[in-house]
């Protein structure tokens, strides 16, 4: 669309005017303004001289430009008066500010009470303050190398395209064998092992490879990171709200005038759609029942807040972000008081035609297709010791034979303690040694895994902490498998993606939703549940694969060469916030297996009939054996009574959780 139409679409056929489209177009020259900015700004000059209709002439247009002017220069002097306001003034003001300006008054959310660390010697009570605030001194790394000194080396950037520069007087060697205690091939934990045996892999000679078939379009990914604009970010969270709004109408059959504003006084009882906040801005540390405050979107309440009171509530389970449908009343102005809060309908499960079943089954001969599914890190935290990954690689090909392996990352840890010190060791068996973070990928990495038989399709998915990957944000965009010279048999995805292996749908998702969703329960009944149940729970009903804002951040607690101690963002979720919704359910359909690595401890469970897996650490931090899931799923049978058959169609729910086996293995 030409600039002339999109001007018309906006203001209409008054401006097919040659000076008229010129003058408009100086104006978004000068003012740095896109087409839609300036037809709000039209509006709101035409609603200043109270005219519903300002005719587009050369007059009108000089008093606009004028208008316009004048917001600028008014923005300029309150900044200017606002930052002259002294910190007694300031205080005051937000004292005694009105509770209709934000919907509630004095915040109970509980402010963590900060501790000075000591600056030559870290007491004990210091350090307990640094872990309850999320910080790591940094204490317990182990340097391997005695005669690694402290240099003034600058970290490589995230992107890893920078040459790691190391000094002249450090020494790096190769890191010692691994001792790797415990043995490999335990199972660890089992979902369903009674039921269904182990399948017996792939044969490259007789079995035909998965059909493998993604479910997004790559090219929404390619955005620039840390490009956000705030309108744009503005307008997605207020999009989920609406979204919610209308699924609440359709589920509950409610009217518009069934909805409220919940921020405004009114005896009456109404239905209320918002967004689960802390009642303070500046809320660090945990939350309670009374801190939460409920964000309306500006179609039902103008964007602003009211602090929710739950005194009628015997139990819930919320956290921060989670977009919730709430009956009550604001009586006094001061809260809205929740009468019942609505649950939500989980979203529908995905079904295939009996054509796409036999399909199916052809491809697979009627055995069982076994999928293997790993997380990084896959280096131990002080070495690159890859050891792992050989014995790894050797059980792919030899004993487990998957007919696909799901590997995620981080492949290069950004904040693994090598690299954060810049002490990369030398590598054996390597003509020439790496000197960047891509190369001790494609020089070290890529010839181990390059060893996985080619006929095994093997998937990677990005994490935000993986030096290789040049987009680490939330949603990510994936590897460049040419780029990192990768085999035609590896298939890079997004973070999250959804695709399909023959019919089952596999949802993933590289963020650690688990460890980052603080939830605020009431009622003994919810806290006595699995927190991962509460979890998935939450993740499917929000039709989100990471519903929590504003995302998890990693921190550490840094001191510089001047005693000066400083707080360093390590990594995270890292959410871009205009492109959230690129981290919905495709089809708003949950997936049959949702895959979400995590921290946390491994498990496989079903949870709404569909199987959620964490597969543990690959490696763990010292060097020991990780675990990695293992998942047998039978072929699809419409005659074994395992499929259910939608009524009235011809279509049947793949029920993945009653057909498949899930073994969580030390590797």
């Amino acid at each position: 669309m030409s600039f002339k139409e999109e001007l018309i679409e906006q203001f209409g056929n008054e401006v097919d005017k040659s000076d008229v489209i010129a003058y408009l177009e100086n104006l978004i020259k000068i003012y740095a303004l896109n087409i839609e900015e300036l037809f709000i700004k039209w509006e709101q000059f035409s609603y200043h001289r109270h005219e519903t209709h300002t005719a587009m002439n050369t007059k009108n247009l000089d008093g606009f430009k004028n208008f316009l002017q004048k917001q600028i220069e008014k923005k300029a002097q309150k900044f200017s008066n606002t930052s002259n306001v002294t910190s007694s003034g300031l205080k005051s003001k937000i004292i005694g500010s009105s509770p209709s300006l934000f919907g509630f008054n004095s915040p109970r959310t509980p402010i963590i009470k900060k501790r000075k660390l000591n600056e030559t010697q870290p007491t004990s009570s210091g350090q307990k303050s640094s872990q309850k605030l999320g910080f790591s001194s940094g204490s317990n790394a182990n340097n391997k190398s005695e005669n690694i000194e402290k240099s003034n080396t600058t970290s490589p950037s995230m992107t890893g395209s920078t040459q790691i520069n190391l000094p002249s007087d450090i020494t790096v060697s190769t890191p010692s064998p691994l001792k790797r205690s415990g043995e490999a091939g335990v199972t660890l934990d089992s979902l369903n092992p009674n039921n269904i045996e182990t399948s017996e892999g792939f044969d490259p000679e007789n079995d035909k490879k998965v059909k493998i078939t993604p479910f997004y379009d790559p090219i929404k990914y390619k955005f620039r990171t840390m490009r956000q604009n705030l309108q744009d970010a503005a307008d997605v969270l207020d999009e989920q709200i609406e979204i919610f709004c209308k699924l609440a109408k359709e589920h509950f059959k409610l009217s518009q005038s069934d909805f409220g504003d919940p921020t405004i006084q009114s005896q009456s009882e109404i239905y209320a759609v918002g967004r689960i906040v802390p009642d303070s801005p500046t809320a660090e540390g945990f939350l309670n029942i009374d801190s939460l405050a409920l964000e309306a979107s500006r179609l039902m309440g103008i964007g602003r807040r009211v602090r929710l009171n739950f005194s009628k509530i015997n139990e819930c389970s919320l956290f921060c972000g989670q977009i919730i449908v709430l009956k009550g009343k604001n009586a006094d102005g001061d809260y809205f008081m929740v009468d019942e809060i609505l649950n939500l309908p989980y979203p529908d499960s995905p079904v295939s035609t009996v054509e796409d079943i036999e399909n199916s089954n052809m491809i697979q001969n009627g055995k069982s297709m076994k999928v293997i599914i790993t997380s990084g890190p896959y280096f131990p935290e002080n070495d690159f010791n890859v050891q792992p990954i050989k014995e790894f690689v050797d059980k792919i090909n030899n004993k487990i034979k998957p007919h696909t392996l799901i590997m995620f990352g981080p492949f290069i840890d950004i904040t693994q303690n090598c690299i954060a010190k810049g002490a990369i060791p030398q590598f054996h068996g390597v003509t020439q040694q790496p000197r960047t973070l891509d190369e001790i990928f494609t020089k070290v990495l890529v010839p181990l895994l390059s060893g996985i038989n080619s006929s095994i399709q093997v998937i990677l998915v990005p994490s935000t902490r993986d030096a290789i990957s040049h987009h680490a944000a939330y949603p990510q965009d994936s590897f460049d498998r040419k780029k990192l010279q990768l085999p035609k048999n590896f298939k890079c995805f997004t973070n999250p993606s959804t695709f399909q292996l023959n019919e089952v749908f596999f949802g993933c998702s590289n963020v650690d939703i688990y460890k980052d969703l603080k939830e605020v329960a009431k009622g003994g009944n919810t806290a006595m549940r699995n927190r991962f149940d509460r979890v998935s729970e939450h993740v499917l009903q929000q039709r989100r694969y990471y519903p929590v804002f504003p995302g998890g951040i990693r921190k550490t607690a840094k001191i510089l060469e001047n005693k000066k101690k400083v707080i360093e963002h390590i990594s995270g979720a890292d959410l871009e916030v205009p492109y959230l919704g690129l981290t919905e359910f495709v089809g708003e359909i949950s997936p049959d297996v949702i895959i979400m690595p995590s921290e946390m401890q491994h498990f496989a469970r079903v949870v709404q009939n569909v199987v959620m897996i964490n597969p543990g650490r690959f490696v763990r931090p010292n060097g020991g054996r990780g675990t990695f899931a293992e998942m047998t799923i039978e072929p699809p049978n419409v005659e074994n009574g395992k499929l259910t058959k939608m009524s009235d169609e011809d279509l049947f729910l793949h029920n993945v959780w009653k057909r498949s086996r899930i073994d969580i293995i030390t590797n």
